[in-house]
């Protein structure tokens, strides 16, 4: 009786560890949730033919290179530069541009704003859309939260900061809807004919609930891009620990630049 327990307690034992040995050979990436909308497919591709499953966490790019700092995530993913103090520890590898699209709901007439008045939307100077043009209504200013790798580049492109002790800090209105997540934003905007936000030109989607406003009348499109024309584009990045690349991070890496996922990159829009 002692040994068949014995025995079955081993057993058990062992079926725990191979579990946890699995789990543990998984490698972790974390951080912007537009990223992820670009990473979702390949990852799924790249998880049913290699050894090592990645498992991808949508929580924001700030939130992303902090789990990476403290050594909970193998890789973060951004969707902004790194800053000068981040950069003191941690390295990074592009993935693509992507343009930040500013989207209205499809009933609403205005087509194009310059870029003088989206800062004014968000800085909170222009408050209804009569004064671009529009309907008599109150603009309904939706953005993403602080720790939004889009938010960042949004106001940094815009000039939407301002210095207070040294520190930058945003300067959008207090008036302004906070969300978490580009989903979110594009939900609210799609259902509020009055709202406008800003997301990845690469994630929108259904262009039947959305519509994508012309900033000084041009498009975010690949070109644009790549002409320098268009004021709202960012990087995509990985982020890792100097020095501290593990070899199936650098595996996914690698496969992220093939030309298969190059080409596949380019036909979603993205600059690589």
């Amino acid at each position: 009786m002692f040994k068949a327990l014995s025995y079955t307690s081993l057993m058990a034992t062992v079926l725990l560890s191979s579990t946890v040995m699995a789990a543990n050979s998984n490698t972790t990436v974390a951080g912007s949730t537009s990223v992820s909308t670009l990473l979702e497919p390949f990852i799924e591709q790249y998880n049913h033919s290699s050894e090592h499953n990645i498992d991808l966490q949508s929580i924001g790019s700030s939130a992303g290179i902090v789990m990476l700092n403290t050594g909970a995530v193998d890789l973060a993913i951004s969707s902004r530069q790194l800053s000068d103090t981040e950069k003191e520890t941690l390295s990074s590898k592009l993935i693509a541009y992507d343009a930040i699209a500013v989207v209205v709901h499809p009933e609403n007439p205005i087509k194009n704003l310059t870029a003088e008045n989206i800062w004014k939307i968000y800085h909170g100077d222009i408050s209804n859309w009569k004064e671009v043009g529009g309907e008599d209504k109150k603009i309904a200013v939706v953005t993403r939260e602080l720790a939004s790798g889009s938010r960042f580049s949004f106001e940094n492109n815009l000039g939407l900061t301002k210095e207070i002790n040294s520190f930058t800090v945003s300067d959008i209105s207090k008036n302004a809807i906070v969300v978490n997540g580009t989903s979110m934003v594009k939900s609210i905007v799609a259902r509020n004919p009055h709202a406008i936000g800003y997301t990845s030109a690469g994630s929108i989607g259904d262009l039947a609930q959305l519509h994508i406003v012309t900033i000084d009348n041009i498009l975010p499109t690949a070109q644009a891009i790549i002409d320098n024309k268009y004021p709202l584009s960012r990087p995509f990045l990985f982020v890792f620990k100097n020095d501290e690349l593990s070899t199936q991070s650098n595996e996914f890496i690698s496969y992220m630049n093939s030309d298969s996922s190059i080409q596949k990159i380019q036909s979603l829009g993205y600059v690589k």
